[in-house]
């Protein structure tokens, strides 16, 4: 095994799992994270955040028996960025990954995240549909509407990636430490509030992973539904993206303030 392999597995990984509704699946999607993980970290926690579901995910998380697995059951439904964050706020790793419950991104792509991070050593290593190796099977309106997206936001902040919004992202503990106290957001502009108060903080080294993601095989909604959830969709991360790029410049400013302040000398 190669140096960087062995000595990723001397740290301690987290793994925040939000799930809402996803009873039917839970146990299936558990084993098939844990599978992947423990021949690999012999130090590994799963924390699953039930965030206000109402369709038995609260019995099938208690019902699932092993002791790397944490559950945290929210009462009432915070959104995937509220989810989050209660994950954050457990975790004891020294590095903390996400992945979306429902695992419409297989968790294998974990190790290779985890690899990537030890063979680079960045900040953060995040999933893109964008990557020239990713292999990515989704409607077209939503392929149209995530370009508008990330054009809009490479025109507002200074993140230099070509997908923010991918359900799959890895960081040092370090990271998570400096943003966690100021993260906010609770619905769907929440992976661009993470690598953008990252980036504020001096974390901006982030690496973009492949991977592959058929979003056909999870929908199952008719067209005429799912586009009008998919604008609703764009409206509400449209307005968490401009209240957080007005935070952000105030955040700027208020650092280059305290960096220009003279400094007080003892003695």
């Amino acid at each position: 095994m190669m140096s960087w392999a062995k000595d990723m597995q001397k740290h301690k990984l987290s793994i925040v799992v939000p799930v809402f509704n996803e009873a039917r699946n839970l146990h299936k999607n558990l084993d098939n994270l844990l599978d992947e993980v423990e021949g690999y970290f012999p130090n590994f926690e799963v924390i699953v955040v039930s965030d206000g579901s109402t369709d038995g995910t609260n019995l099938q998380l208690h019902s699932f028996r092993h002791p790397g697995v944490k559950p945290i059951i929210l009462a009432e439904n915070a959104g995937k960025g509220g989810a989050v964050r209660a994950g954050f706020s457990h975790a004891s790793g020294d590095y903390i990954l996400f992945i979306d419950g429902g695992m419409e991104i297989h968790p294998k792509e974990i190790r290779i995240f985890m690899g990537l991070m030890a063979l680079y050593q960045v900040d953060i290593v995040i999933g893109s549909k964008r990557h020239p190796q990713s292999r990515v099977f989704y409607p077209w309106y939503r392929r149209f509407l995530s370009s508008l997206y990330q054009k809009l936001v490479h025109s507002l902040f200074e993140i230099d990636v070509t997908d923010t919004q991918v359900g799959i992202k890895l960081f040092r503990r370090e990271v998570i430490d400096a943003i966690l106290p100021h993260l906010e957001i609770d619905r769907y502009g929440f992976d661009l509030e993470l690598l953008s108060l990252a980036k504020v903080h001096g974390y901006g080294e982030v690496l973009e992973a492949p991977i592959r993601l058929d979003y056909f095989l999870t929908n199952e909604r008719f067209v005429g539904t799912e586009i009008l959830h998919v604008l609703k969709i764009g409206v509400s991360l449209l307005k968490d993206t401009l209240a957080l790029y007005r935070r952000v410049r105030r955040i700027k400013a208020n650092l280059s303030a305290q960096e220009s302040l003279p400094q007080r000398r003892v003695g």
